[in-house]
């Protein structure tokens, strides 16, 4: 056995509380730990390494054995800081609400946190056993499998027989993926809670509105019988009546969208059909306001859409093209194929959007101009019905647009 030998097996011999911990911060590492506490590991084993090159140069002196232990304490303390670290982040997970879960490339679950157990149902103890034998749903493993497929970070939304959750999964160093599962029943509920009460409201306040709009119908029949100032008092209300009746559809078709929990079906259609059923509303709108109005599709086009949800997005974005253009502008509808699908541009060389409007204006009631917003006669929820279809078709939509030079609103869809 040579010097070095015995030197190393000495110091291994008098830091067995130190090796222990070092073991112990070593299952963090192979379990997926912070890439942080791997170079630290790594650190202290160039030390111990170092050490003991040093001590095997040569037959140490009474000084040499000293400064050898004083080393050896050091990296002690090293370690033993190293093991606080690992015992703090095992408290921390878990008392944490949200639940984790860490799968190796395999599949195969490195360790879970209590919380999660709360959260999703398991058949048993966990660890070392595939995802999907053990967490009873099956959008885990999903994600699961589709992180080791891509590197890439996936969310997914997905509920069990009691619970609606959110679960996020991300990549780790050494092929490893975790998974944080959210229980957000409550802020579902409550959403679910509102929205039925503008719903119940909208559905109420239409009867009302509909025997107003009659009324004034009827009254208008017999216009040339009525004072002028009469007549204009009539038709402002029957303006009034109609643009009520526009905002609680408008309000009923978002409580129909949010409150499917699942994303839209979608299958393989020819766009063209889809597109001119979309645009017809705008069409007369533009035919009104003298404005010229062209849709380009080539009629061999096809795309993965829901077509409900893709109509819907084309015509409210029509017609607000419309809207948002002075008299006699144009109005521009294409689709254009791509690499990876096709994307339906809808143009106008209208007011156009400064650019700090652009993240809100998919918000319920946002208004960039409120004056000119009411004056054309929008219920402010056009752009909002556009982004929930698009989330729940998976069909996104960008903006491009600057004030005074028009906006390009386009709607991206995939080939398969």
């Amino acid at each position: 056995m040579t010097l070095r030998t015995r030197v190393v097996i000495a110091i291994l011999a008098g830091s067995a509380l130190s090796i222990g911990t070092l073991g112990a911060a070593a299952r963090v590492w192979s379990a997926g730990g912070p890439s942080w506490l791997t170079i630290a590991i790594a650190a202290v084993g160039i030390g111990i390494v170092a050490v003991a090159g040093a001590a095997a140069a040569a037959v140490p002196s009474e000084r040499e054995k000293s400064a050898l232990g004083a080393r050896i304490g050091s990296l002690e303390v090293e370690l033993d800081s190293l093991a606080e670290v690992a015992r703090t982040a095992e408290e921390v997970l878990e008392s944490s609400p949200f639940g984790i879960l860490v799968a190796d490339d395999e599949g195969r679950i490195v360790s879970v946190n209590p919380t999660l157990a709360r959260i999703v149902p398991l058949r048993g103890d966990p660890v070392g056993r595939r995802v999907i034998e053990v967490v009873i749903a099956a959008e885990v493993h999903e994600l699961i499998e589709r992180v080791l497929a891509t590197g890439e970070p996936v969310d997914r939304e997905f509920a069990t027989a009691t619970s609606d959750l959110v679960a996020h999964a991300h990549p780790l160093s050494r092929g490893n993926v975790i998974v944080r599962i959210e229980d957000v029943t409550g802020r579902r509920e409550a959403e679910r809670a509102r929205t039925d009460f503008v719903a119940n409201v909208s559905h109420e306040l239409r009867t009302p509105v509909s025997a107003i709009m009659g009324y004034v119908e009827t009254v208008l029949m017999d216009a040339d019988k009525l004072p002028l100032d009469a007549v204009m008092l009539v038709r402002t209300i029957e303006r009034n009546a109609r643009r009520l009746r526009d905002l609680f559809e408008d309000l009923l078709r978002l409580h129909r969208i949010e409150a499917r929990r699942r994303e839209l079906p979608v299958g393989r259609h020819a766009l063209l059909p889809i597109l001119e059923e979309a645009v017809g509303p705008a069409m007369e709108r533009a035919r009104t306001r003298e404005q010229e109005f062209v849709l380009s599709c080539d009629p061999e086009i096809e795309a993965v859409v829901n077509p409900e949800a893709l109509s819907a997005m084309v015509s409210n974005l029509a017609l607000n093209a419309s809207m948002y253009t002075p008299e006699r502008g144009r109005i521009e509808i294409h689709a254009v194929p791509e690499a990876n699908g096709v994307r339906i541009d809808v143009q106008d060389n209208g007011l156009g959007i400064a650019e700090k409007h652009h993240e809100r204006i998919w918000e319920r009631f946002y208004r960039v101009d409120d004056a000119r917003s009411r004056k054309a006669g929008g219920t402010g929820l056009g752009l909002a019905i556009v982004k929930h279809y698009a989330l729940a078709a998976r069909h996104p939509v960008t903006l491009k647009s600057k004030e005074g030079e028009g906006s390009t609103f386009s709607v991206h869809l995939p080939e398969r």
